[in-house]
């Protein structure tokens, strides 16, 4: 009969789907540091297991070699050597562990990043135990911060209730973290089924090429894009790419307060006028891709995972300079209705008063476009991973 439910227990865990995460333990961690991380990890694989039993758990563990370097690091340093592992080793999620201070943009102390779009998450351990009074051991505070990480790669959000998703202020808040509650399992194990569902690399249709697999990444990915690319707030790249706004700004004001800028747009047809604004948000878009090396140009075989990370972020680029097109174009219509009179409009651009409102609109599109494209070079001077960490970096903890 042992013999028998020991067969049927096996036979459970092989049509079990596999979930992999990965734990990055980089080489500036102290061997106590780094025994801390290993147990964590496996409570990490016993909490998983116990709260969500329809799932093979894989834990593994990878020792980076020994490093001299103490300073703060830019999150995408972390990220672009975690992709590369995710990669050679299949995992589905990494989560990435050092010593070192993470450089914020929002936070003066950071605990740890989140990327969606690369399904990683990074803990510092440099401000987990920094009192002299009691508390609780290294390895807790690891095991209960990768549980809100996992969860909020997972599309769970923090909130004030006591379980593992509980909002992350200070070190403190990670003492006494339990579980998940019933609606964050459900949503959990939801997700969890897509990610574990056969990878489109192991369907071994060889012969559908670069374009046909980033089709098919797409397309068993379609309900997970959208919210990795929420995620990424593109909405809000005219207010955090501070560079950027500001060269558009700058030569906004230049251009709609120029004469010649109105009779140009005063000559244009309103088929020209659309191409140039779709050929403006396309041209920074990929400007920007390239000049920030937002997608990095890696050998080796196809994954879906980068298929999905490289299309996430080349739609929220678009989209980002969509929105910033948009704010610009908005912007230059009230100050062109604001300040310039039909009689101006018409002494400048001969032509009638009646067409005054539709030479708004022209003068508006063209100056948004040309100030875009002047914004994106702004971009361009943007400090090394400050454009990544904008697009890139879900949120700091």
């Amino acid at each position: 009969m042992r013999e028998q439910e020991r067969d049927q227990i096996s036979a459970n865990a092989e049509v079990r789907p596999k979930v992999e995460i990965g734990w990055l333990l980089e080489g500036d961690l102290t061997s106590a540091e780094r025994e801390a991380a290993k147990e964590a990890a496996d409570a990490m694989q016993r909490s998983l297991a116990a709260v969500t039993q329809d799932f093979d758990w894989v834990i593994e563990t990878l020792d980076r070699s020994p490093a001299t370097d103490r300073g703060r690091i830019e999150p995408v340093r972390l990220l672009d050597a975690a992709e590369t592992d995710r990669d050679l080793r299949g995992w589905d999620f990494v989560l990435v562990v050092t010593a070192r201070e993470l450089r914020g943009r929002t936070r003066s102390r950071v605990l740890g990043v989140t990327s969606g779009i690369f399904a990683t998450a990074l803990v510092s351990t440099a401000f987990l135990q920094e009192s002299l009074s009691p508390q609780p051991p290294l390895a807790s505070r690891l095991h209960a911060f990768a549980m809100h990480l996992f969860g909020r790669l997972n599309g769970l959000m923090p909130g004030s209730s006591p379980t593992w998703m509980r909002q992350v202020d200070d070190p403190e808040d990670l003492d006494g973290m339990d579980g998940f509650a019933p609606a964050e399992l459900s949503e959990l194990s939801k997700r969890l089924g897509e990610v574990a569902d056969l990878r489109v690399e192991e369907m071994g249709d060889a012969r559908q090429g670069r374009l046909g697999f980033y089709a098919r990444s797409l397309w068993q990915n379609r309900s997970a894009l959208p919210s990795a690319i929420l995620r990424m707030r593109p909405w809000s790249f005219p207010l955090r790419l501070r560079r950027l706004t500001t060269a558009a700004g700058s030569a906004l004001v230049v251009l709609v307060m120029t004469a010649e800028s109105w009779e140009v747009a005063a000559n244009l047809s309103f088929a020209f006028i659309v191409a140039l604004s779709l050929a403006a948000v396309a041209a920074t878009s990929v400007y920007l891709i390239r000049i920030q090396r937002l997608i990095a140009s890696r050998k080796g075989p196809l994954r879906e995972q980068r298929a999905m990370s490289n299309a996430g972020t080349v739609i929220a680029v678009g989209t980002g300079m969509a929105v910033t097109y948009a704010a610009v174009f908005a912007v230059a219509w009230l100050l062109a209705f604001g300040l310039f009179g039909d009689p101006l409009i018409a002494s400048w651009t001969d032509t009638s008063h009646a067409e005054s409102a539709s030479v708004r609109i022209r003068l508006s599109a063209l100056a948004a476009s040309l100030s875009i494209a002047i914004g994106a070079l702004g971009a361009s001077f943007e400090p090394y991973g400050y454009f990544r960490h904008v697009t890139q970096i879900d949120a700091e903890i």
